[in-house]
């Protein structure tokens, strides 16, 4: 009876070391299949091959930011009027007129009625409001046109260039109109122009596009 129980013992002895033979064996052959699978699907790392000639961020400064504003002699922004000044900038502020504060989409610039404003950009006229129309009694007299790469500029409480219309095609630099007495919404922030910028059809922040001086 004894050696039976012996034998017993050693048999189940030696399976349990089966069994954690194979879960090894499991564990060990899954561990090498994710470290293959990983590594073939990795996207080899160039930015420290200095003797690969293809990759043009070699010389990239790492911490520089990229910039997504417009570049170049076509797409620099020019001021919409002569000596600029900001009064309220692209914030969340207080609106005198409506007496609220709520989001201000734009730029306005200090400006006597009958300053001179100018396209910031290239660009073809999508949309033209007189002020002699009804639907000047919110913003004036404004005007949008559509630039390159997605971008618009809207230029609001201005007295819109006699003439222009939609699809006409405007040059930087071109007179569109003059800042008109202060009307709308923003009545009580005297004489101005509102200037906004949208990406693709978003606002973004004027100050991001143009360099002036804020009061």
């Amino acid at each position: 009876m004894k050696d039976n129980s012996n034998k017993k013992s050693k048999k189940k002895i030696l399976l349990y070391y089966l069994i954690l033979a194979a879960c090894l064996l499991v564990i060990a052959a899954v561990t090498v299949t994710v470290i293959f699978t990983v590594n073939r699907h990795k996207s080899p790392d160039l930015s420290l091959d200095t003797n690969n000639p293809a990759n043009p961020d070699d010389d990239k400064d790492p911490d520089e930011k990229p910039d997504d504003k417009p570049s170049g002699s076509t797409t620099d922004f020019l001021l919409p009027i002569e000596s600029p000044t900001a009064s309220v900038i692209y914030e969340f502020s207080y609106d005198e007129t409506l007496d609220r504060y709520c989001v201000h989409q734009g730029l306005d610039f200090e400006g006597a009625a009958g300053t001179k404003v100018r396209a910031v950009l290239d660009g073809t006229v999508t949309k033209v409001v007189y002020q002699s129309t009804p639907e000047a009694c919110m913003f004036g007299g404004h005007i949008t046109i559509s630039h390159a790469n997605g971008v618009s500029t809207t230029y609001k409480f201005i007295d819109v260039k006699e003439g222009l219309k939609v699809g006409d095609k405007i040059n930087r630099g071109d007179e569109i109109g003059a800042i008109s007495q202060a009307t709308g919404v923003e009545f009580k922030q005297g004489d101005h122009l509102h200037f906004e910028v949208a990406v693709n059809g978003k606002p973004a922040n004027p100050e991001d596009y143009l360099e002036i001086i804020k009061k």
